[in-house]
């Protein structure tokens, strides 16, 4: 008899220590997985939705700049590994502000970031004009691709 590997899986963790928008967990990790099936990875990823506090005192200790930003990665494997692991910390704060510039919704705007973070742990990266586009294409496709089967994020 031989043996079998086990089933890829994907594992998502959502922690929300923010109080300015509502988090439907559930829809997050439906999303991560999304996302994830389709650039066919697994593994597990941690999701953190924070204040512009929190993301400030992390973007500072590991970017060197104290200012609040929209999303950090934590990517804890090494690239193209697999199983896929890292952490996204998403602000809040960030969604509100950006919706407006974007003519979005905040909590169009914090999927995004949800989006966002997992292409960048999957190997998307945006420092360049042309990555960034690349990146800034796939985002709104998957996006797009799960507000045309699941539905717009509702605030």
């Amino acid at each position: 008899m031989s043996q079998v590997d086990p089933p890829e899986e994907i594992r998502v963790h959502v922690e929300n220590l923010q109080n300015a928008l509502p988090v439907d967990q559930d829809r997050v990790i439906r999303l991560v997985r999304f996302v994830l099936e389709k650039e066919q990875r697994f593994g597990e990823i941690s999701v953190c939705f924070v204040d512009d506090e929190a993301i400030a005192r992390l973007h500072g200790e590991y970017l060197g700049d104290p200012t609040p930003t929209d999303v950090i990665t934590f990517p804890l494997s090494e690239e193209d590994s697999r199983p896929l692991d890292g952490e996204i910390v998403i602000s809040s704060g960030a969604a509100i502000r950006q919706a407006q510039e974007h003519l979005s919704t905040p909590l169009t705007e914090l999927h995004l970031y949800v989006v966002h973070g997992l292409l960048h742990l999957t190997g998307f990266d945006d420092l360049t004009e042309a990555d960034a586009q690349k990146m800034e294409a796939a985002q709104e496709a998957y996006l797009g691709a799960w507000i045309a089967l699941y539905g717009p994020f509702t605030d």
